[in-house]
């Protein structure tokens, strides 16, 4: 009989990389039913989208479209406020796909301190960088430009 070779993955890993992967998913669902909400919707959103495409078709500068489909720029994270919104619920599978590996930091920071024996260094290491991550997706950390 041949013997298994495969290495067997570190719970934290697995732990990690089905937390990302499903977030992944429920994400890319959102961001693909949010513009069908959106555009069949379109008072139920900060943008009009037929306003939006049209500024951007004629060329018109960042700030033009905003002004011209939103009465201005209603700051990067606009969607907190309004996720009733169809464009706010695009944002937030936006926010769900690029911040997953938070929350896949935070399931492997805890499999870190439930496994013998712990491993308190890479613990503390995945909620450092979830925190990072979390800071970044709500807007209260930026990076200087």
């Amino acid at each position: 009989m041949e013997e298994n070779t495969h290495l067997k993955q570190p719970l934290p890993h697995r732990v990690y990389g089905e937390l990302v992967y499903w977030l992944s998913i429920i994400a890319a669902m959102i961001c693909t039913l949010a513009p069908v909400i959106a555009f069949a919707l379109p008072g139920r959103n900060v943008m009009n989208p037929h306003l939006l495409f049209s500024a951007i078709w004629e060329g018109a500068k960042p700030e033009a479209v905003w002004q011209k489909t939103a009465g201005g720029f209603p700051g990067g994270h606009f969607w907190l406020s309004n996720l009733a919104y169809g464009d706010g619920l695009v944002q937030l599978g936006l926010a769900l796909g690029c911040s997953c590996a938070g929350v896949g930091l935070l399931g492997a920071a805890i499999a870190y301190l439930n496994q013998k024996p712990r491993s308190y260094g890479w613990a503390l290491a995945s909620l450092v960088l979830a925190t990072l991550v979390a800071l970044a997706s709500l807007g209260i950390y930026q990076q200087a430009e």
